[in-house]
Order: C-alpha cells, then structure tokens, then sequence
C-alpha cells in the first residue's frame, strides 16, 4: 500500500526535486562570487593603487567565470535530464541529493582558491569536487535510464547513451586538471585546461548530430 502510495507522488516528487535544484544552482551560482574583495576605503587610496587593485582582482573574475561556465553547462544538463524524467524512486533521490550536496559545495571550494590561488591543493580540492559533481550526475542519469526505469519507454536508447556521455565532459576534464596540477604543478595550465570543457562539448554535440544523420539515413 504504502509502496503504491509513493508510487503515484513520484511525478509530483521530480517537480518538487526540479524546482530545489533551480534554487541550489542559483544560490550556488551567486554565492561564488562573495570571495570579491573591495577596498578599505575609496577615499583614501591613489591611481597606482586603484589599478593595482583591480589587477589582483583579475584572478578572482577569472576563477569566478570557469566557476559559472561549469555550473552552467550542469545546469543546462539538469533541465535537460529533466525533461525526460518521469517519476522517481529513493535510489534515485538519493543520488540527486548528493549531486546536489556537491554543487552547494562549489561556493566553498570558489572561495578557497580565490584566497589561495597558488595552492595545488586546493586546486585539486576544486576538480575533486566537480568531478564528484559529473559522477553524481552520471549515476544518477543511469540509474534513471537503465531498462526506462524512470523515463518514457519511448526514449530512445542512443539518445540516453548520447547524453550520459556529455555528462561524463566534466568528470573527464578534472582528472586531466588534477594530472597536471600533481604531475606538472603548473597553477596557469590548470586554469585553461577547464576550457576544454566547452571544446569536448562542441565536439561532442557534433559527432553526435553526425551519427543521428547516419541512422536516419539507413
């Protein structure tokens, strides 16, 4: 009885488990960029030290904008995941509530390297947590899809195949950065590596467009 009960809310439960995810992206999203720092006092400070200043706040901006690029391109996943999710079960709520336990983390983690941006550490710490972040989600999405548990048995099966492996970008790319931040110790690198992130997505969207040509043309 109770197990039929569940049953019959689920599609309410992925509503409600849509809407809280929104809220955690924005929170997250705008919470990163609290590690700005502004100047004692306005009055008192030179030309000289007005440019120093937003020189070293540079690096900042900078790991904010590959902070906002990756929740992004998560979220954008997230509503497309969304879209086909039709029900939920525990199992399932349970993953997306660690994957979403690890986006609130982003801010943390955002924070750490703005204060210690030379640290390989807390780099490392960053793509850990992104990379727990793509792993969570890949999961999740597995789960969901495997033999259409929690989607339309209409689905097609390249389609859920094709998306899992655009969610497997980002886990990905932070094990290449992880690499370089142990192997190389090379803190710049590390920064620009995260761009891959956009290139494998182009990539990925058009191999993927190819092979979609493919089948419909046999």
């Amino acid at each position: 009885m109770s197990s039929t009960h569940r049953q019959d809310h689920s599609p309410k439960l992925i509503h409600h488990l849509s809407r809280v995810s929104d809220s955690i992206f924005a929170l997250a999203m705008a919470l990163s960029i609290v590690g700005f720092d502004l100047p004692d006092s306005v009055a008192s400070i030179n030309d000289i030290e007005v440019k120093n200043f937003v020189l070293t706040q540079l690096d900042h901006l900078s790991t904010y904008i590959i902070t906002f690029i990756l929740l992004a391109f998560y979220w954008i996943e997230h509503t497309q995941k969304f879209s086909y999710y039709k029900k939920s079960n525990e199992i399932h709520l349970l993953l997306y509530l660690f994957y979403l336990m690890f986006i609130f983390i982003i801010p943390y983690s955002n924070a750490l390297i703005t204060y210690y941006p030379n640290e390989a550490i807390i780099k490392i710490w960053y793509s850990l947590n992104i990379f727990l972040i793509g792993l969570f989600s890949f999961l999740t999405w597995t789960h969901a899809t495997t033999e259409h548990r929690l989607v339309s048995a209409m689905l097609d099966i390249n389609h859920i195949k094709a998306i899992g492996i655009k969610t497997l970008i980002e886990p990905v790319v932070s094990i290449i950065t992880i690499t370089i931040a142990v192997a190389f110790w090379d803190q710049s690198l590390w920064e620009y590596t995260w761009l891959l992130v956009i290139i494998l997505y182009v990539i990925a969207d058009k191999l993927l467009v190819k092979r979609d040509k493919k089948v419909e043309l046999e």
